[in-house]
C-alpha cells in the first residue's frame, strides 16, 4: 500500500527505528547541516530537527537524511519507501524499481488537499518564514530547494515535467533556479518561454509522499510523464490539486508549495553549492530567478532537506537505485545483453557484468549507454566478468586490479557532453560544455579460451559436491552464518 503523505512514511521510519526526533534548539546557520552530515557518515537514522533556533512552532520543522544509508542496509530507507521490507537485497530492489517503473498511472485531480491548508499571498509571501537552512559552509546562500518536486509545462505540447534543481533564496519573494545538465526538460521549456517575454510558471512542492519526490529526482525518458510512473511506483495514482496562482498542480500532500514564475532576461548571481559529485560545485554566476507569487502549506509543515556531498545522502541512494534500474531496462529494451547493472555513488560511473557474444561487443555496449540520456553524463564505465558482484566495490576493484590491461584494456571518448558539475573539468571545458569519457574492460579475452585464468573463490575452487558437504555441515562447525 502506498503511502499518503510524508507523515504517513515518517511513523514507519520511526516504527523501524530509522527516524530520530532532534528537539534539542539547532541553529540554522550550518549547525542543521553539519549534524545531518554526521549523522550521515556514522550511518544514522533520518532526522527530524523539531526546534529550529529563530523560529517557533507554527514554522515548521526540517527533515533531513530521509533516505541516508543506515546501519541496517545501504538502502534500507528506499526500500520501505517502496513497500519493501529494509532488508531487501540491492539487486532485487534494483529489480522491482525497473518492474513498476514501466508502468503507467495517470494522476488523479482532487478538489483541495492537506497542503491547501495555510494560503500566502501579497504581502503575506516570504520564503524565509520556514527555517531554510545554509546547509553547508562556502555555499552562496540559504537553499529552499534541495528535496522536493519542481513542476513546469512545455508551452507547446502541455507535457508536464518533474524535476528536482536547486533554489538559493535571494529574498523574501525571489529563488534562483539552475538547472544541470542543461538538456533537462525544465531548461528546453525556458529556452522556448524567454524568446518570447514569458513568463514561466513553476511550482516546488516541498516534502511530498517519498515516491513523488523519488521520480523527480530519477531520469525518466523524455516525452514520459513523471506523475505516471510515480503512480506505477506507487501501485495507485498520486493526488494533484491546482495551484492558486499559476496553471499546474502539484502533490496534494505537499507540506509545502512555493508557486511562482521564472521571469524572462533576469539574472542574479547563484552559488557554488555543495554538490553530489561531493565537492563544492559550480562557481558564482548569473542564472535565472523564479518570482514567488503564493505559498500554500499544511500547519507545522515539514521542510524536507538533503545535504548533498560526499556519498551517501538521498541522491546517492536513490540514483544508485533508480538510475541502475532505469538504464539496465533501456538497454534491455534495445536489445543488449548482460548480467547485471549497477551505477554506484556519486553517480559517475556504471558497472556492467557482462560475457561478451562476439569480439568488440563492449563498444557496442559502452556506445548504447553514452547514447542514452540515462547514460550520456557517465564518463566512467567499468566493464567486469559476469562472476563479479557490480554491487560490491571489494569485487569490483578485484577485478579492475587482476583482469585490467593497462593499455589495452582502456578505451578513451575525447571531446564528449560535459556535466559542468563535474569537478575535474578544467575552466576552458567547464565554459565549452565539453570533456572525455572512458570505458575499462576488465574482462578476459574471447580468444583466450581455455587459458583464461581460473577464479578462487568458494563458489568455483571447490566441486560442487565438496560445496553442498560443507554448506549442510556448516552449523556443526560452529563458525556462525553460513552467508
Amino acid at each position: 500500500m502506498a503511502f499518503q503523505d510524508l507523515r504517513a512514511f515518517l511513523a514507519l521510519l520511526e516504527s523501524e527505528g530509522e527516524l530520530a526526533r532532534i528537539r534539542t534548539e539547532v541553529d540554522w546557520e550550518l549547525e542543521l547541516g553539519a549534524v545531518s552530515r554526521r549523522a550521515m557518515d556514522i550511518r544514522g537514522p533520518a532526522l527530524l530537527f523539531e526546534s529550529i533556533k529563530g523560529y517557533g512552532p507554527a514554522a515548521g520543522r526540517v527533515l533531513a537524511n530521509t533516505f541516508g544509508r543506515s546501519r541496517a542496509s545501504s538502502h534500507g530507507r528506499f526500500a520501505l519507501a517502496m513497500g519493501l521490507p529494509k532488508e531487501t537485497p540491492l539487486m532485487d530492489l534494483i529489480a522491482e524499481f525497473a518492474l513498476r517503473s514501466s508502468r503507467r498511472i495517470p494522476p488523479r485531480i482532487v478538489q483541495t488537499g492537506a497542503c491547501k491548508e495555510n494560503i500566502l499571498t501579497g504581502a503575506d509571501v516570504d520564503v524565509c518564514r520556514f527555517p531554510v537552512p545554509l546547509i553547508h559552509g562556502g555555499d552562496g546562500g540559504r537553499y529552499v530547494g534541495t528535496w522536493h518536486v519542481d513542476v513546469t509545462k512545455d508551452p507547446d505540447s502541455g507535457l508536464v515535467n518533474w524535476g528536482m534543481y536547486r533554489h538559493v533564496v535571494h529574498g523574501p519573494n525571489l529563488l534562483g533556479w539552475w538547472v544541470a545538465p542543461a538538456q533537462h526538460a525544465s531548461a528546453p521549456f525556458y529556452q522556448k518561454h524567454e524568446p518570447r517575454g514569458e513568463r514561466m510558471p513553476i511550482a516546488i512542492a516541498i516534502g511530498t509522499e517519498p515516491i513523488s519526490s523519488a521520480v523527480a529526482g530519477s531520469p525518466v525518458p523524455t516525452g514520459v510523464s513523471e506523475p505516471d510512473v510515480a503512480g506505477g511506483i506507487r501501485g495507485e495514482p498520486v493526488d494533484l490539486v491546482r495551484c492558486e496562482t499559476i496553471d499546474l498542480h502539484v502533490p496534494a500532500s505537499s507540506e509545502i508549495v512555493i508557486e511562482g514564475e521564472v521571469l524572462p532576461g533576469r539574472r542574479l548571481d547563484e552559488g557554488p553549492f555543495g554538490e553530489f559529485t561531493g565537492y563544492m560545485a559550480s562557481d558564482r554566476a548569473p542564472r535565472p530567478v523564479i518570482e514567488v507569487k503564493c505559498i500554500t502549506h499544511r500547519t507545522n509543515p515539514i521542510l524536507t532537506m538533503s545535504n548533498i556531498g560526499k556519498p551517501w545522502e538521498e541522491e546517492s541512494v536513490l540514483g544508485s537505485a533508480g538510475w541502475s534500474a532505469l538504464l539496465g531496462a533501456a538497454l534491455r529494451a534495445q536489445g543488449h545483453n548482460f548480467k547485471n547493472l549497477y551505477v554506484p555513488p556519486p553517480l559517475q560511473a556504471v558497472v556492467v557484468s557482462v560475457k561478451q557474444p562476439y569480439p568488440g561487443y563492449l563498444h557496442t555496449l559502452a556506445s548504447a549507454i553514452w547514447s542514452s540520456k540515462l547514460g550520456i553524463y557517465r564518463p566512467y564505465i567499468f566493464f567486469v566478468g559476469e562472476d563479479v558482484d557490480v554491487t560490491d566495490m571489494e569485487d569490483v576493484f578485484w577485478c579492475l586490479t587482476t583482469r585490467l590491461h593497462p593499455v589495452n584494456g582502456i578505451h578513451v571518448q575525447p571531446d564528449t557532453p560535459a556535466n559542468t558539475l563535474w569537478p575535474w573539468l578544467s575552466p576552458e571545458e567547464r565554459r565549452l560544455n565539453r570533456g572525455s569519457k572512458v570505458y575499462f574492460d576488465a574482462t578476459f579475452p574471447l580468444e583466450w579460451g581455455d587459458h583464461t585464468p581460473r577464479v578462487i573463490d568458494f563458489k568455483q575452487g571447490w566441486p560442487e559436491a565438496v560445496q553442498r558437504l560443507v554448506l549442510a555441515r556448516w552449523a556443526e562447525y560452529g563458525i556462525g552464518h553460513s552467508s
